[in-house]
């Protein structure tokens, strides 16, 4: 029979194997969980970015690469009060090049729930990161970190091209859905940087940090990470552009509306792909202030001019003249009188120039006599001049590896039928015959198509990164060979003693075509273009030029034009 005293004593050995079992369960079976929590209290997993892969001219010249710098970032979790954002702000902005007034519009527009910084600002002096850690009490938030930033050493001859990086979005995230991006990462947003992104973002390395409540680091150094995992590289990217080239392309723009390119007709090598004006990439490393952005924005510096597409003018006189060729309604010695205009179905068609004279085929191209082509235009269907251009890449893309590439126009009596609701009237095919009308083509596109005539019939496939699987040429079926031949005669002409004299070279022979088009908003001035290659006998390297609103052609592109050949040929 129990008594009191063993009634207890047997509670007690109960409570004492409960506890027992339970100290088990804490410290030996649940033992990781609990140091899991333990440690998720007081650290975080913090993920290092991977340098982003470096990109290469065609030399091994550098156009983009990551290079190490003082990074000042800013918690949004720590700045929720309003007085402490105007405190901050006013005491960071003598530390940093941003304002008083635009730090206060970034924090009022931060969204405290961030767990992860902000940059603020990138590659700041030593100087200023000891400042900031020296008033470190009275900027809560903030804090300096060593960072692998972005970095474009050749500045704004290439942004168009290379694009830029920033802050992911909660549209790029949106967007990647079969990939890890998170808050805070950094991302290609536009150009070769995006298109290429995934490869360039290279694999994050991941390290355990001592953190506050704030999930700010409480050190300032690296006594607080223990590496989990390296960050490994991006792939790096050889471009097919040569970074001397350009430049000189991109100087002899002077800053002016307009763009040039420069392709290989061989293999369909970009060279040279330059818009302008142009702006800095390095400048998105950071918050980019409003007025600069305006400003840039004002003055067209975002719009990549090499892909968009414009009025072309005489550059596509080649084209319909191969056309006519090619339908038996023109000839290459057929004279036809050439003056100020001609009047046709009640309307007067003008050219550029009232100087009377005879002039056959050849000579008509040479010095681009709309009224030589408005002549044999009156024999032709407008579908003829369509066919060839679409033979020769004209309203479809080029498959450049850009985004936002436009295909253009390439006008027919069907499509305006179905676009404009209008009937195709006979004025229509003599203002198609000399590049107006509704036709629209890209620089890049107007490269392709020289390309496909310095080539006699071979059509390239215009490409900015080494891949030697674009570099099959496309045939083109239905020119003949004596079409090219009057073409090739015409635009050696043209360079020779005609409107191109401007892009003459003293050792090498250069074929072109100049062009001026008349286009609404610019009835002051036109279009000015300039398309050509070199050498005639075994060309190597096609050049166009577009000017928006430049002028003639032949003064204004072809000069541009000859520095690009002149550099090239400078071996």
């Amino acid at each position: 029979m129990l008594n009191k005293s063993n009634i207890l004593y047997y509670l007690t050995l109960l409570l004492l194997g409960f506890l027992a079992l339970r100290l088990l369960q804490l410290q030996v079976l649940d033992h990781q969980k609990y140091k899991t929590l333990a440690r998720n209290n007081t650290s975080r997993t913090a993920i290092s970015r991977a340098p982003r892969g470096t990109i290469y001219d065609r030399h091994g010249e550098i156009f983009a690469s990551s290079k190490a710098s003082l990074s000042v970032i800013v918690f949004p979790a720590a700045l929720r009060k309003q007085a402490d954002k105007e405190s901050v702000a006013q005491i960071l902005a003598e530390f940093i090049e941003i304002n008083y007034e635009e730090l206060l519009e970034l924090f009022e527009n931060m969204d405290p729930s961030t767990p992860l910084p902000i940059v603020l600002d990138n590659d700041i002096p030593v100087e200023s990161a000891i400042k900031i850690y020296e008033n470190k009490k009275s900027l809560p938030g903030i804090a300096v970190e060593k960072q692998a930033t972005r970095y474009y050493p050749q500045g704004e001859i290439a942004a168009h091209m290379l694009g830029y990086v920033g802050q992911v979005s909660s549209e790029d995230l949106k967007a990647a859905k079969s990939r890890s991006l998170g808050l805070g990462d950094i991302v290609g947003k536009q150009g070769l940087e995006k298109v290429f992104d995934e490869s360039l973002q290279g694999t994050k390395g991941e390290a355990r940090v001592v953190v506050d409540r704030y999930g700010k680091s409480l050190y300032s150094g690296s006594e607080d990470r223990r590496i989990i995992k390296e960050p490994i590289k991006g792939q790096d990217l050889d471009l097919t552009i040569d970074a001397k080239l350009q430049r000189v392309a991109y100087e002899a723009l002077g800053g002016k509306q307009g763009a040039a390119v420069a392709l290989d007709p061989r293999n369909g090598e970009i060279l040279a792909l330059v818009s302008s004006p142009s702006f800095d990439p390095n400048i998105f490393t950071k918050p980019v202030p409003y007025k600069l952005y305006q400003e840039l924005l004002d003055n067209k510096a975002f719009l990549n001019k090499t892909i968009s597409a414009y009025t072309p003018g005489s550059i596509w006189k080649p084209i319909s003249a191969i056309a006519a060729l090619e339908h038996g309604v023109a000839r290459a010695n057929e004279v036809f009188e050439v003056s100020g205009s001609i009047d046709y179905a009640g309307f007067s068609f003008g050219d550029w120039t009232t100087k009377k004279g005879k002039m056959n085929l050849i000579d008509a191209l040479a010095w681009s006599r709309d009224t030589y082509f408005y002549q044999f235009a009156k024999r032709m269907k407008a579908d003829w001049i369509a066919n060839i251009g679409e033979k020769f890449g004209v309203g479809k893309r080029t498959g450049l590896e850009l985004l936002g590439e436009s295909k253009g126009i390439l006008p027919s009596p069907e499509w305006k039928k179905k676009t404009l609701r209008e009937p195709w009237y006979p004025g229509n095919t003599l203002h198609y015959s000399i590049g107006q009308s509704y036709l629209l083509i890209s620089p890049v596109q107007a490269a392709r198509m020289m390309a496909g005539i310095a080539n006699k019939g071979f059509l390239p496939q215009p490409h900015l990164v080494k891949d030697s699987s674009k570099e099959e040429l496309e045939p083109i079926e239905g020119v003949s060979e004596a079409s090219f031949a009057v073409i090739e005669e015409a635009l050696k002409k043209c360079v020779r003693s005609g409107t191109g004299q401007a892009s003459k070279l003293r050792k090498i022979q250069v074929a072109g075509k100049t062009g001026s088009a008349e286009v609404s908003g610019y009835e002051k001035s036109t279009h000015a273009w300039f398309a050509a290659y070199a050498p005639v006998k075994a060309p190597e390297i096609v050049v166009v030029v577009f000017m928006e609103g430049g002028g003639h052609g032949g003064s204004v592109a072809a000069p541009v034009a000859k520095r690009i050949f002149q550099k090239y040929f400078e071996k």
